[in-house]
C-alpha cells in the first residue's frame, strides 16, 4: 500500500497485554467523523486495523493478535477485538470479540456483551448487558439479546432475548423471552415468555409459538 494513503501512525505510547505490545495510534488524515492529529485507541500492529475505508479503533479501546478490522467498522470506549469486525458494525463499551469471531453489517456490541469462538452477529442485531454468544452461534436480522443471556444456538428475526435466558435452538420471529429459561427447542412466532409464564424448559424437539403467558408447547414434526 502506498504509504501516502495511510490514515494513521503509531505513537510512542505503548500498552502491554500480556505478550502483546500495543502502540496508540495517532490520524494522518480526515476521514469519517475521525480528524487528522486524533489520537485513537490501541492496536498492535497495521494488520489489525485497515488503512482503507472510515474504520477506525478509538478512545482506549484495543485491538490485537489476529484482529481485524475494517471497511467502515468503528471499535471505541474500552472494547477489546481480537476476532473480525467489519462492514458498519460498532464494538464499544467494554464488549470483547475474540477467537475468530465475526461481527458485521450493522451489529451493534455494547456495555459488556462478549462475542466468541466463531460466532457471528451481524445483520442489525444489537447485544448488550453481559450477554455471552458462543461457539458457533448465530445473532442476526433485527435480534436483540441482552441480560447475561447465553446463546448457543440461534436467534434472528425481530426476536429479543433477555434476562438469564439460555438458548440452546432457535428463536425467532417476534418471539421474546425475558427470564430464567433453558431454550433447546424452537421459539417463534408471536410467542412470548417471561418471568410469569409456567415454564422453565423449551425441550429440544419441541416448539412454543403462541402469545399468551401459559405457554404450550407441542412436540415438533419429525
Amino acid at each position: 500500500m502506498n504509504t501516502i494513503s495511510k490514515k494513521y501512525e503509531f505513537t510512542n505510547e505503548t500498552k502491554q497485554v500480556g505478550d502483546y505490545t500495543l502502540y496508540r495510534i495517532r490520524s494522518l488524515r480526515d476521514f469519517g467523523s475521525v480528524k487528522a492529529g486524533d489520537l485513537g485507541g490501541f492496536i498492535e500492529k497495521e494488520a489489525n486495523l485497515s488503512h482503507d475505508g472510515n474504520c477506525w479503533v478509538g478512545d482506549n479501546a484495543w485491538v490485537y493478535s489476529d484482529g481485524r478490522v475494517y471497511e467502515n467498522a468503528i471499535i471505541c470506549d474500552n472494547a477489546t477485538v481480537c476476532g473480525h469486525v467489519y462492514g458498519n458494525a460498532h464494538v464499544c463499551g467494554y464488549a470483547r470479540v475474540y477467537m475468530n469471531a465475526h461481527v458485521y453489517d450493522n451489529a451493534h456490541i455494547s456495555y459488556q456483551a462478549w462475542v466468541y469462538h466463531r460466532a457471528k452477529v451481524y445483520g442489525n442485531a444489537k447485544l448488550s448487558g453481559s450477554a455471552r454468544i458462543h461457539s458457533n452461534a448465530e445473532v442476526y436480522d433485527h435480534a436483540a439479546v441482552s441480560g447475561a443471556s447465553k446463546i448457543y444456538g440461534k436467534v434472528y428475526g425481530n426476536a429479543s432475548v433477555g434476562c438469564h435466558t439460555n438458548v440452546y435452538g432457535s428463536v425467532y420471529g417476534n418471539a421474546k423471552i425475558s427470564g430464567y429459561f433453558i431454550i433447546k427447542g424452537n421459539v417463534y412466532g408471536n410467542a412470548n415468555i417471561k418471568r410469569q409464564s409456567r415454564i422453565s424448559l423449551v425441550p429440544i424437539n419441541c416448539e412454543v409459538y403462541e402469545s399468551d403467558n401459559i405457554v404450550k408447547t407441542v412436540a415438533s414434526a419429525a
